[in-house]
């Protein structure tokens, strides 16, 4: 019997933990490496385990230029029970794993699944909704998806508490399932007849579609450089802890602290954007982000790369809760004209957001040496270029932006 169309709630939650799915895939891990360098007989201070998250987050990017069109071709929940198979495989491997060679190819193998969960999540919804309402449903998304990374790390202490490091891997494994089973009440999105053949002389059309578009490229970069920042953040603040302020013990708390900030926003940022709209919302996110960014880097070089944590902490605290308003609406703005390819371009606006974002805040993160000057340097500079690309994505206007 045909599953009943879920509600909106339960599509927002479900779109979320798709998404969380991909960050499990990293957060619980974190507490068990430890462990898992004992295990594998690696010293104290070793980097190799750095490995089991560079590795996952390569499989994440790249794959996602393959789950696209594959949706595009055979519907999204083919793609999806694909994609979390393999991340099922991965994780498997992973808690199994006989030797750290093993470990490292299940976590590319993991990572490759994780693709799948990601681009879907962003397809699905672009099917079902456009302009302000994706843009809301978004940042409701974003909102729940947010619940990952302050409990994570918590699930995986609960587990190490209760067995062994194996036992954080195969966490996932048991989520993944839950995952497939929930899916069964989600209907098909993609329209037969909007069904796409995989072929190379397709594929590019779609590509320079996506190029070509004024709306998708501008947002698109917008939306890199949004990340550029915040992954910048993601890798260095334990390091600005420990290194700057020698709170290291605290990362955990603080680390939830600004997320559950962040989920608030979110959820302020949905109810904003259903009053006046996303670009609207947009607009004045932008203009504070270049305000904070501004004083972010004053407060940082007045304090000599060492200013106030409480104040440095504030302020960049409220920076990336501006990130979790324009990220969502950038994305959805970037989508609004890709309806009939939207799993393609889903995949490529994934993709190479989160590898070019990953490459330019490397660059914010091999300046980091004492000082919180360059992660500060590296919000405005990036939040600027984003701000910029928004202005000139929106000199042409997405068709639809209003509608639902």
């Amino acid at each position: 019997m045909k599953a009943r169309r879920l509600g909106e709630r339960e599509f927002i939650a479900l779109m979320a933990a798709l998404t969380a799915s991909t960050a499990l895939g990293v957060d619980v891990m974190l507490p068990a490496l430890g462990e898992i360098r004992d295990a594998f007989g690696l010293p104290a201070d070793s980097t190799t385990l750095s490995w089991t998250v560079s590795l996952y987050l390569l499989g994440l990017g790249c794959a996602q230029i393959v789950f696209g069109p594959l949706a595009d071709r055979f519907g999204r929940k083919p793609t999806l029970y694909a994609g979390l198979a393999l991340y099922v495989a991965g994780a498997a491997g992973a808690a199994l794993a006989p030797s750290l060679g093993f470990l490292l190819a299940s976590r590319l193998v993991w990572g490759f699944g994780a693709a799948s969960p990601r681009v879907m999540a962003l397809t699905i919804t672009r099917d079902r909704y456009v302009g302000d309402r994706m843009a809301r449903v978004m940042s409701l998304i974003i909102a729940v998806f947010l619940i990952a990374p302050i409990l994570g790390p918590a699930i995986g202490e609960l587990l190490l508490l209760s067995g062994t490091w194996r036992w954080v891997f195969g966490f996932s494994v048991v989520t993944a399932g839950a995952l497939a089973l929930w899916l069964i009440r989600l209907d098909e999105t993609l329209d037969p007849s909007h069904r796409l053949p995989l072929d190379v002389k397709r594929l590019s059309a779609a590509f320079r579609t996506i190029v070509a578009n004024r709306v998708t490229l501008g947002y698109g970069l917008a939306l890199t450089f949004e990340l550029s920042a915040f992954t910048a953040f993601l890798a260095s603040f334990e390091l600005l802890l420990d290194d700057v302020y020698d709170r290291s013990g605290q990362f955990a708390l603080l680390f939830g602290v600004s997320a559950a900030f962040m989920a608030l926003t979110a959820l302020g940022s949905a109810r904003t954007i259903g009053a006046v709209g996303s670009e609207t919302v947009l607009r004045m996110a932008i203009v504070t982000h270049a305000v904070g960014g501004s004083t972010l880097l004053v407060i940082s070089l007045l304090g000599g790369g060492s200013p106030s944590f409480w104040l440095w902490f504030v302020v960049l605290t409220g920076l990336n809760a501006l990130h979790v308003v324009i990220a969502p609406i950038c994305n959805s703005l970037a989508m609004a004209p890709m309806g009939e390819i939207a799993g393609t371009a889903s995949a490529v606006i994934g993709a190479v957001s989160l590898v070019v974002g990953s490459l330019l805040s490397s660059i914010t993160n091999n300046l980091i040496a004492g000082s919180v000057t360059p992660l500060s340097l590296g919000y405005l500079c990036y939040g600027t270029l984003a701000g910029l690309s928004i202005l000139w994505a929106g000199r042409q206007t997405a068709p639809g932006h209003r509608g639902g």
